[in-house]
């Protein structure tokens, strides 16, 4: 056995270096950044939070509904592609907390308003957005610059493009 081999062999990826070893499948991936925030709790007090730093988040023009916008495109998307449908709605009830207008929703039509929202978006952004820079960045997580060197682009053109597409998404959801 070379010495190539055993160093191959012997190598060992710990969860808490720069990669982390996927428990489902067993692939390696890269972490996730995080951003450190305060949030106020009561009058006086503030705890500090962790939360995974969205790729859309560094990129100047975009405002809070935009923000907003991916945020439900990106829960609608993976609440149809999980079949859960979207979860407890500011309108009704979940059947879990009680909490709601005393409305109760079934998941056939948890399902229904997910594929709603996500319609919404789609028909807002437009096809060639929504399966193009939105499902790159928003969906699948990746940075803006990486769409345009896969792409072969001039570089910033996928950050325009992910401000108009988002702006339009805001106008439709209604957070603009």
């Amino acid at each position: 056995m070379s010495r190539r081999q055993r160093s191959a062999a012997t190598a060992i990826v710990s969860d808490l270096g720069p990669q982390i070893i996927d428990p489902k499948t067993g692939e390696i991936r890269n972490a996730f950044p995080i951003v450190v925030e305060d949030i106020a709790v009561g009058v006086r007090a503030t705890v500090k939070r962790g939360r995974r730093r969205e790729a859309w988040e560094g990129i100047k023009g975009l405002t809070k509904g935009m923000h907003e916008a991916a945020l439900a495109y990106r829960q609608a998307w993976e609440h149809l592609s999980d079949g859960r449908g979207m979860g407890p709605m500011p309108w009704g009830a979940d059947r879990v907390s009680g909490a709601g207008s005393g409305v109760f929703l079934l998941g056939q039509e948890r399902a229904l308003s997910a594929a709603t929202v996500h319609r919404r978006g789609v028909q807002a952004m437009g096809l060639s957005a929504s399966q193009g820079v939105v499902q790159w960045v928003v969906i699948e997580g990746r940075p803006v610059e990486a769409f345009d060197v896969a792409r072969q682009r001039r570089k910033g053109l996928a950050s325009a493009e992910l401000i108009e597409a988002l702006s339009r998404a805001a106008e439709a959801y209604g957070c603009a």
